[in-house]
């Protein structure tokens, strides 16, 4: 039997207490890494709601050795409290990596999730303690339609830390050809979004509503995920047809969303609002469903396209980012952003048609591509294959 090499996480963005959905795309590769390695996951966290100066953190999480180290946030930053804030930022990674090794040994590998900033820590650990590193990306302010320029500083120090990782892994083929076009050159390899394909699987009971239902789960972010633009499209739908409903999931701020509807007349007619939920919540929901929907200005790989493609749903989605790398004929209909027209086509054609899509074979894609098994054994893989590379550089 292969032993189970010794995988250090670290992530820029990382559920915390503060946050506890940020970054859960990255817990999720910690977890698919943990079918097949001993994975434990270091992350430090700035909280304005201590009341003392730290607090550590560690728990058992889905096989991942999670240790979160909470320090006391002053409530302005002036820049000295900014310089203040990284040293601790340093000081605790370090505290916490000493702490571990101690206990564990020097770990085989690091797993670098977002490259900045936290790719600083893993540039000095490898520096410092001789620890390979892989960086997985999903940010997409790397794209050219979200394009954020960062400061002069930071994109040569993000250019270090890519050039000094052993791989480079973006969640899609597109956000790679964006890394390219900022200079990260190393190698690649395509690791997409994980998803959890046991709960989000097909459903064994009917559908309780009889009506045709449109599910979009988002941020709500309209300038990401352009809930204005689907609710133009929905009242033009709502003229010629009755036989729908749209049901609109969100973490974010619903209100102006809902307000808009309600100046459509879609209120609780059309369009019904629901408020965050939980993954098994989500998974649920789209058990009810008929069909997906995205009408998004950029996108990376969304994880809400993999979790309703593992729940058998066929999508109507815009052509952002690395979605058309998945979504083919027999799993959906795509469009150009913002072409409310060719989405409303594409909607009423999906209406008609949705039945004919075969959801055990959309599983079967999501199981193949995004489970956790797939994930974790395609991250193993490559551990090996940098562990060996490394062996033959030194």
């Amino acid at each position: 039997m292969t032993k189970k090499l010794s995988v250090l996480i670290l992530s820029s963005w990382y559920p915390a207490r503060t946050n506890p959905t940020l970054g859960n795309f990255n817990e999720k590769f910690a977890e698919a890494a943990a079918l097949f390695n001993k994975v434990t996951a270091l992350h430090i966290a700035a909280d304005e709601n201590m009341s003392i100066a730290t607090e550590y953190v560690q728990t058992e999480n889905n096989g991942v050795d999670t240790r979160i180290v909470y320090f006391r946030k002053k409530h302005k930053e002036f820049w000295t409290d900014k310089v203040a804030k990284s040293y601790r930022f340093l000081k605790y990674y370090f505290t916490v990596y000493k702490q571990y090794k101690k206990q564990n040994g020097k770990p085989d590998i690091v797993h670098l999730n977002i490259l900045y900033p936290v790719g600083i820590i893993a540039l000095l650990f490898k520096k410092i303690y001789g620890l390979p590193y892989v960086i997985s990306e999903n940010w997409t302010g790397y794209l050219p339609s979200n394009y954020i320029r960062q400061n002069f500083l930071v994109r040569i120090t993000s250019r270090i830390i890519a050039k000094n990782a052993y791989a480079l892994l973006p969640v899609s083929l597109d956000l790679k050809k964006a890394m390219l076009s900022h200079g990260f050159n190393n190698t690649y390899y395509i690791v997409p979004n994980v998803t959890d394909t046991k709960h989000f699987n097909l459903s064994e009971s009917a559908k309780v509503d009889e009506k045709k239902i449109m599910l979009h789960v988002s941020s709500l972010k309209d300038e990401h995920k352009n809930i204005t633009g689907i609710l133009n499209v929905v009242k033009q739908l709502s003229i010629f047809r009755q036989d729908f409903e749209l049901h609109i999931v969100g973490d974010g701020d619903a209100a102006p969303h809902k307000k808009y509807a309600e100046e459509l007349n879609l209120l609780n007619k059309f369009v019904f609002f629901y408020e965050a939920m939980t993954p098994l919540q989500i998974a649920q929901i789209m058990k009810q469903s008929d069909f997906f929907v995205l009408f998004s200005n950029y996108e990376n790989l969304p994880c809400v396209i993999v979790e309703a493609l593992a729940s058998g749903l066929p999508v109507v989605s815009s052509t952002a980012g690395g979605i058309p790398e998945h979504i083919t004929e027999d799993k959906g209909i795509l469009v150009e952003p913002k072409d409310e027209k060719a989405f409303f086509n594409a909607c009423v054609k999906m209406l008609d048609n949705y039945s004919a899509y075969n959801k055990i074979n959309l599983h079967r894609y999501a199981v193949d591509k995004f489970s956790y098994i797939s994930v974790g054994q395609q991250l193993t893989d490559i551990y090996n294959v940098i562990l060996k590379k490394k062996q033959i550089d030194t």
